[in-house]
């Protein structure tokens, strides 16, 4: 009869032990998936335009815009795609850049000084309102501007939720066995 009980105390401490081990695989699983999916969908952004570049010295010979305002709201991070073309591709050249106007200085990240078309990448490093800027370099010729934009979010940094769950899940099996430690400590003479 002793050994009977013997076998159930040791069925009991197993299932002690498995039952933390199978909350913690539980929530390790569940976190996970919902930590992959930031709620924007694809994380992808996209805006396409056009503008009416006139020559110089007239009302509109640039454009001068805050990126949110054409549609893509740049975050720390996020890896803004562009390209432009004026007139198709055929020119005149114009003047392209990237820009913030943060508290103090003006900080440029992106230009070119003279092209019909314009294409890169660019990734926002700080949480600034960025700009763009296009500048017709024509005194005579009108210039069909066309643009678009592809704003790649920057990804979450998902590294916590794997952590926690582990730190709670570490610090239940220590709890148990300390527990069943104990346990068999009390039943030995």
């Amino acid at each position: 009869m002793a050994r009977e009980y013997a076998v159930d105390g040791v069925i009991r401490a197993r299932i002690r032990i498995g039952l933390p081990m199978a909350f913690f695989l539980a929530s390790a699983l569940t976190l996970a998936p919902t930590a992959a999916g930031d709620g924007t969908g694809s994380g992808i952004t996209t805006s396409k335009g056009y503008y009416l570049l006139t020559p110089v010295g007239t009302a509109y010979e640039f454009l001068h815009a805050y990126l949110s305002d054409l549609g893509v709201q740049v975050s720390p991070g996020d890896t803004l795609i562009f390209s432009w073309q004026a007139n198709n591709g055929s020119g005149p050249p114009i003047y392209f850049e990237i820009h913030a106007h943060p508290y103090g200085p003006y900080i440029q990240y992106y230009n070119t000084t003279s092209a019909s078309v314009g294409n890169g990448t660019f990734t926002a490093r700080e949480p600034y309102s960025y700009m763009v800027f296009w500048k017709n370099l024509s005194n005579t010729t009108r210039v069909n501007l066309t643009y678009s934009f592809v704003l790649l979010l920057a990804q979450p940094s998902l590294w916590p939720l794997y952590v926690v769950p582990v730190g709670i899940g570490l610090v239940a099996v220590a709890a148990v066995a300390a527990h069943v430690r104990g346990q068999r400590n009390r039943s030995r003479p």
